[in-house]
């Protein structure tokens, strides 16, 4: 009995013992496959309208743990680092989130990662950009509204 079948006499599943396929039914042209849209991978300009998809991305690394980064975005009356104070949070995730609507209609998603218990990378993302946004220049505000909330930080938490 050296491997040739079970201990109840039924002969061991093997190549020789498969169940045949089963019948294609799309090649019978029984039914026909459902069709599944396909995604168009987004187009990323440098200036574009929203349908592009236009954003800008800064990061910086700042002295500050993140909840006190997270507390300079949250709290309206701490928005003066920023480029336009009229913002609405419209999700947060404390202290690591924060996605920003702007009255243009535009959005920003605030990532905060900590580095140790004192420093934290900031990135922000500024994204559905209207048409003809000037990137550079916009992309020239963040980057001095990151020092902006680095000094904010330093005179008010440090």
């Amino acid at each position: 009995m050296a491997g040739k079948g079970r201990r109840d006499g039924a002969p061991r599943r093997g190549s020789s013992d498969r169940k045949p396929p089963r019948p294609d039914s799309r090649a019978q042209g029984q039914s026909k496959p459902r069709s599944q849209p396909q995604r168009q991978p987004r187009a990323v300009e440098a200036a574009g309208d929203v349908r592009q998809g236009a954003f800008v991305e800064v990061a910086r690394v700042i002295d500050a743990p993140a909840s006190a980064i997270f507390r300079m975005i949250n709290d309206p009356a701490k928005r003066e680092w920023a480029p336009e104070r009229l913002y609405r949070v419209m999700s947060a995730l404390p202290p690591r989130f924060a996605r920003l609507a702007f009255p243009d209609g535009s959005q920003v998603a605030i990532a905060i990662v900590r580095q140790g218990n004192t420093r934290s990378s900031v990135s922000i993302e500024h994204g559905m950009l209207p048409a003809g946004a000037d990137t550079e220049a916009l992309r020239r505000r963040w980057t001095d509204a990151l020092y902006a909330l680095s000094d904010a930080l330093d005179s008010d938490w440090g």
